[in-house]
């Protein structure tokens, strides 16, 4: 399964527009975000169900000193700026004219947090087992995603180091698991 995507001219990031959306693939970030807020997130993911856990927004324009000392004393006034509620959609499809991938089970953090402009961060965690890459040709920048299946599965990682469960990064395989990981 081979799918091709033309990169938005006048950017610096791999970022694509994809139904009406503007994607950006990231090899930094561990779980994908939704960066526009919970109304246009459930208009475009309405089967989508919120789970009992929360994500830790770190990035976004913050300094590593900033995020340490909110984590060494949290106040109550500042912790929607730095957790997002995260929910399940149960298939998430990338599709182009070559063919087309489909995970389930996707977590997506949701948060009104805008980051450059996209309305979702896909983190390179979600194409393990895939190869993906970047074609940075000034006159046709394209990103390709090699897979060997057209279904993923999404599996999550909790981080229990808090008083709250903790989303800590979401990855990907060929095949569902019937193990649940801790």
């Amino acid at each position: 399964m081979n799918l091709k995507f033309n990169i938005l001219q006048r950017t610096h990031r791999p970022v694509v527009k994809y139904e009406n959306m503007l994607l950006l693939f990231d090899t930094g970030a561990s779980t994908p975000v939704w960066c526009q807020g919970i109304d246009t997130f459930k208009d475009r993911f309405s089967k989508s169900g919120k789970m009992d856990y929360k994500f830790l927004l770190t990035g976004f324009g913050r300094s590593e000193a900033e995020l340490v000392n909110f984590l060494k004393k949290p106040y109550n006034a500042e912790i929607n700026n730095y957790f997002a509620d995260v929910y399940s959609v149960p298939s998430f499809s990338l599709k182009t004219a070559e063919g087309c991938i489909t995970w389930k089970n996707l977590n997506i953090a949701v948060t009104n947090r805008e980051f450059s402009g996209v309305h979702i961060i896909l983190p390179y965690t979600m194409f393990g087992g895939m190869e993906i890459s970047f074609n940075q040709e000034r006159a046709f920048p394209q990103i390709r995603i090699e897979s060997p299946s057209d279904t993923k599965y999404t599996f999550i990682k909790l981080n229990n180091n808090f008083n709250e469960k903790i989303l800590q990064y979401i990855y990907s395989q060929n095949e569902e698991v019937l193990y649940k990981i801790p």
